[in-house]
């Protein structure tokens, strides 16, 4: 009996890991209106837009970013177009990636010219959440754009969190350029 608690045991702890490594590259928008309304006070709704991925898109974004997709990544990827009385005032994205301690989903709003507006994470397990939510982090974000230089300063004690979510950034902005179809390369 202890050896196929053992095996069950053993069992749980790896489909809970790979659930978390599953989970890395997919991110939902949790609580839009709540979220929305925090990167554009002035918004109305949003619409969601489902891009599937064709190879030369895919292609496109990895160029932009020099690295590859995980595979999950190739198939679609969704952009909120946030609106007020049916013009769109920017974008919203979500995309979660891995720190030390768990899952990062990283959220950002994207101004018309498709600089940063804002930055938010809305689920981080770090030890130093806080001051990885902080503006004072986060805020080196706003107004970068796809071409701009991603040299942060990162949260002491929390670089690799601090590198993801710069990763993250850059990668969604490598998303916008392509399937909002601003790029320039």
């Amino acid at each position: 009996m202890p050896y196929k608690s053992a095996r069950k045991y053993i069992l749980f702890i790896v489909m809970l890991l790979l659930s978390n490594v599953a989970l890395a590259d997919v991110c939902v928008w949790r609580d839009p209106e709540r979220t929305m309304i925090k990167l554009f006070p002035q918004a109305e709704d949003y619409k969601t837009q489902i891009y599937k991925l064709n190879p030369q898109q895919i292609k496109d974004i990895e160029s932009l970013l020099g690295e590859p997709l995980d595979e999950s990544e190739k198939h679609e990827y969704n952009i909120y177009a946030v609106n007020k009385n049916g013009q769109t005032l920017g974008w919203v994205m979500a995309l979660a990636g891995v720190g030390e301690y768990g899952v990062i989903e990283t959220v950002i709003g994207i101004n018309t010219d498709h600089s940063i507006r804002a930055a938010y994470l809305q689920r981080v397990r770090e030890r130093k959440r806080k001051a990885l939510k902080s503006d004072h982090f986060l805020g080196q974000f706003t107004g970068k754009n796809q071409q701009s230089d991603f040299q942060i300063k990162p949260v002491e004690g929390a670089e690799k969190a601090s590198n993801e979510i710069s990763r993250l950034i850059k990668k969604m902005l490598a998303y916008d350029a392509v399937l909002n179809n601003h790029q320039s390369h």
